[in-house]
């Protein structure tokens, strides 16, 4: 009674029974005696009626009709009923019944209908992995934990654990919160190292064709270009880490980016031809990201050549940003110039270069862009910068041991393009001005706490802050820039899995999920403390995890 009291749309989602006839005439057909628990279910409920706020499981599977279980039984039996390798495998059985799925997956719950002590078991059946029992041992076992859950808020599920929320008479699951703990940390780990770790192999690379205009011997690599400033201050502005400074070859460089103990982090190395300083990356492309031209170019211009199979040519001035050069495609985004506009000796975008449709829909064509035009638009590049921009850069001024440093890769810009949950967007649109400041510290604070981050000073000031007066953006070096861009460059490194040299991972599966909370919850911040307070607060619920999160919300916004 549960879902009637507390969930009544959810409730009323549940179908009218199947006749006691056709669920026998279901069994016979598939050739299978179905387990009493199940005939009761269906006697009660022929499945549920699809739509929002419809019954669903805590895995998200949703009841089938008897029709739908038919139709899937007669499916698999066709598949798989005399594929002995998927039967002794124990992948799949023609006496496994599926009688729940999810919506977007072939996944689902399934019966053990085969004779024996196993007899009504029910398991999960996965793609890719197969079907395996062993928690419950009935469908009458799993609906009455179901319920217990239910009525007393218990987590239920596997191998996530979810508990049921009741929300504008629907049923919702949402994870079970675990209380953050101390998490590993690459950068500490790495502190601690007595030695450099091995670098790890790379694979798919481009081959380096020596022809390929500046860093024709790179692989794929990214060459920015900075007017009026030296190698260090072009370091500064990319990032560089003080206490990683020192002359690198071009060897010494792509193994430092690529060792464990160096948490992954991106090395530059810079040099100075003219009036130009210059930085070349290989493999990575920081070079190449607009929130670092921008940086790059204060004061002056900056311009990069990117490659790893196609070409990108980017130019901003002053910290704004004038074109960019793409062989992918062959249309400009918002804010760029036409760069043919710029630069008339481009070469011109072959047919497989993306296109705007009169409705403004981007469309791809199906062939590849072939290597070799790929190398001769490279070589062309290189050519219009070096002519357009006067760089007099002889090609083995990037061979040879130059000023170098590892950078803590910028904070991404804020792109303002998450909206906030559906069933929660009219509350924030609606609530008085006067509430909208004491929500988003709230929401701020307890996202910190629910992730983990409450840890930092950085980011509780800036919760106070946030409370206090309005925010307009995080500057990349003030401490709490400094912090996020550590903890994103700590979920990067730990999403590499690190390995000892005995082959063994560093980090447990745990680190690596909480870290990557950890950085959704940073990027939130950076959208919230740069966004109106309305947008700001419909970033930041979507990382919360406590399941009460939308009365603590609603509540904060109408001051009750």
């Amino acid at each position: 009674m549960w879902l009637a009291v507390h969930a009544p749309r959810t409730f009323a989602s549940l179908s009218q029974p199947a006749s006691a006839d056709a669920i026998s005439a279901a069994a016979d057909e598939l050739g299978m005696r179905f387990p009493a628990d199940l005939v009761e279910s269906l006697l009660r409920h022929d499945g549920v009626a699809r739509g929002d706020g419809g019954f669903a499981f805590p895995g998200g599977e949703v009841l089938m009709s008897l029709e739908g279980l038919l139709e899937r039984g007669r499916m698999y039996k066709q598949l798989w009923g005399r594929d002995h390798e998927i039967i002794e495998s124990g992948y799949w059985n023609p006496e496994f019944l599926m009688f729940a799925e999810r919506n977007v997956t072939p996944d689902g719950l399934a019966l053990d209908c085969r004779s024996g002590a196993t007899f009504g078991a029910l398991g999960w059946h996965f793609k890719g992995e197969g079907t395996s029992f062993g928690q419950w041992a009935s469908l009458a076992a799993f609906l009455h934990e179901l319920a217990e859950c239910l009525e007393h808020g218990h987590a239920m599920g596997w191998p996530r654990k979810c508990v049921p929320v009741a929300w504008q008479g629907a049923l919702l699951w949402e994870e079970a919160p675990e209380p953050p703990s101390a998490l590993r940390s690459v950068f500490e780990l790495a502190a601690a190292a007595s030695a450099p770790a091995v670098p790890e192999p790379e694979y798919g690379h481009v081959p380096p064709i020596v022809e390929d205009g500046w860093a024709g011997g790179y692989h794929a690599f990214c060459l920015t270009f900075v007017h009026g400033v030296d190698e260090a201050e072009l370091l500064r502005r990319f990032g560089a880490l003080n206490e990683t400074w020192r002359p690198r070859s071009r060897a010494e460089a792509r193994d430092d980016a690529a060792r464990w103990t160096s948490g992954y982090l991106p090395v530059v190395r810079a040099g100075s031809c003219g009036q130009w300083a210059f930085g070349i990356e290989e493999g990575v492309g920081e070079g190449a990201r607009g929130e670092v031209l921008r940086r790059l170019s204060h004061g002056s211009q900056a311009v990069s050549v990117a490659f790893s199979g196609f070409t990108r040519l980017s130019f901003y001035e002053d910290g704004q940003l004038v074109t960019v050069y793409d062989t992918r495609r062959a249309y400009q985004l918002p804010g760029e110039a036409d760069p043919f506009g710029v630069f008339p000796a481009l070469p011109a975008h072959d047919a497989a270069a993306g296109r705007l449709l009169p409705d403004g829909r981007a469309v791809w064509s199906s062939s590849e862009q072939e290597p070799a035009r790929q190398r001769s638009a490279l070589q062309q590049v290189c050519e219009v910068v070096r002519d357009h921009f006067g760089i007099g850069l002889p090609s083995e001024a990037l061979s040879g041991d130059l000023t170098s440093a590892h950078v803590l890769p910028l904070l991404p810009a804020p792109h303002g393009r998450t909206r906030p949950p559906a069933e929660v967007a009219e509350y924030i649109t609606t609530a008085p001005e006067a509430y909208l400041r004491p929500t988003l510290g709230a929401q701020l604070a307890s996202a910190a706490a629910d992730n983990g981050l409450d840890i930092y000073p950085e980011i509780l000031e800036a919760v106070h802050r946030a409370e206090r007066d309005e925010e307009h953006g995080i500057d990349q070096t003030s401490p709490l820039g400094v912090r996020l861009r550590l903890i994103l460059a700590e979920a990067g490194a730990v999403r590499r899995c690190p390995r000892d040299d005995n082959g063994q991972p560093l980090l447990g599966g745990h680190d690596i999920f909480a870290w990557q909370q950890r950085a959704n919850t940073a990027r939130a911040f950076i959208e919230a403390l740069s966004l109106p307070l309305r947008e700001a607060i419909g970033v930041v619920v979507h990382e919360r995890r406590d399941p009460r999160w939308r009365e603590q919300l609603v509540a904060q916004l109408t001051g009750k």
